[in-house]
Parts: C-alpha cells; sequence; structure tokens
C-alpha cells in the first residue's frame, strides 16, 4: 500500500538541501522521513473516546436534515433553535456575502423587532469576551469552526468546540469569547432574542 504523508520526500529534499552545490543522498532523504514519522508518532494525540459516536451523530443528522429541507423566507424566518436544519440556513445565506475587505467581524442584519435581531455573521480570528444580561444568543455555524471559551456566573469555566452544523445558547450572564479554528473565516447564523426587563 502506497504511504500518504503531509510532507514529500521532494521537500524533505528541498528542506535539507540548503546548499544546491552539494546533493542530499537519498538514504539522508529516507533518514530524515523516518525521523519525521517517528517524531509524529510519538507527539501524535489520541482521538477522544466519543468521537467516533459524534462523527456518526453529525452524519445521521445531517441525513435527516436533507430529507426535511423546508426553504426559508427571508420575510418570515423561523427562531433559531436546536431543530435549525443547517442546510436550509446555508442556502438562505449562499448569495450573501461579507465584503472583501472586513476586518475580523462582519454582521449583515437579517431581521430587526422587538423579539429578536437576526444575523449572518462573519468571523477571521476571535470575537473578544462579551457577555449579554438582555439577550439570549444563539448561533448555527454554517461553514468553519471555532472554540468557545465560557465562564458562567458561577465562575465555572468550560471550553466548547463547534463547527458546521453545530447549535449552541449561551445563557444570560455568561461570559464568552470565541477563537476561530478553520483556516478560513467562520460564518454563523446569530441571534439574539430580546428578554422583557
Amino acid at each position: 500500500m502506497e504511504k500518504n504523508y503531509d510532507i514529500t520526500r521532494d521537500e524533505i529534499r528541498e528542506i535539507l538541501n540548503e546548499h544546491p552545490d552539494s546533493p542530499i543522498s537519498q538514504e539522508a532523504v529516507v533518514q530524515a522521513e523516518e525521523d519525521l514519522i517517528h517524531l509524529a508518532n510519538d507527539y501524535a494525540l489520541a482521538p477522544p473516546p466519543d468521537l467516533r459516536n459524534k462523527v456518526l451523530d453529525k452524519i445521521r443528522l445531517l441525513n435527516q436534515q436533507k430529507s426535511q429541507r423546508q426553504p426559508l423566507n427571508l420575510n418570515n424566518l423561523p427562531f433559531l433553535d436546536e431543530s435549525a436544519n443547517l442546510l436550509d440556513w446555508q442556502e438562505l445565506t449562499s448569495n450573501i456575502q461579507p465584503p472583501e475587505d472586513f476586518e475580523d467581524i462582519y454582521m449583515h442584519t437579517l431581521e430587526e423587532n422587538e423579539e429578536r435581531e437576526l444575523f449572518v455573521a462573519w468571523v477571521k480570528e476571535f470575537i473578544p469576551e462579551e457577555v449579554h444580561t438582555d439577550v439570549l444568543e444563539s448561533f448555527l455555524i454554517l461553514e468553519g469552526s471555532c472554540t468557545c471559551y465560557i465562564t458562567g456566573m458561577d465562575g465555572q469555566q468550560r471550553t466548547i468546540r463547534l463547527a458546521e452544523g453545530d447549535f449552541y445558547t449561551m445563557q444570560i450572564g455568561e461570559h464568552h469569547d470565541l477563537q476561530i479554528t478553520s483556516s478560513k473565516p467562520a460564518k454563523a447564523i446569530i441571534q439574539w432574542k430580546k428578554i422583557a426587563a
């Protein structure tokens, strides 16, 4: 079976060959390749035990959502909750794009009324720490991935990782910040449901 590594022997040869006048031998390239494989094995992390089930659950959910498609209407959008259909929201927002030169965060308003504010948001790197006391913030990741660092009102801290199709709701008073972990900006639907004073 053919080996498939992220770095080729030619790339190793280029890295090792600092002086073009004295080419590196094939043995040195093979040795460097073996050393890199051993290094990768020594520092490899075992996946979490529940990762397999999470992946299978996400595949099942996406298959279920494929069979339950309902086109969304910009003039009558449903409340965002855990039953939100990723595919419907992706289709609705497919023609909405951020400006090419946006800095780190860009938000496009879909709806704003007495009950909620609803946005499509793109984030390149991070969202600094924030806390909401008058809105319940929910979001559905449409593209990319992120890590959210949350501190509850009781001081307890937790970290959640979110990727395409994941939905999450922040509780009132939770401090949170968000770091993008994908190579491209994360795109999400964000809902701020207003809480009566």
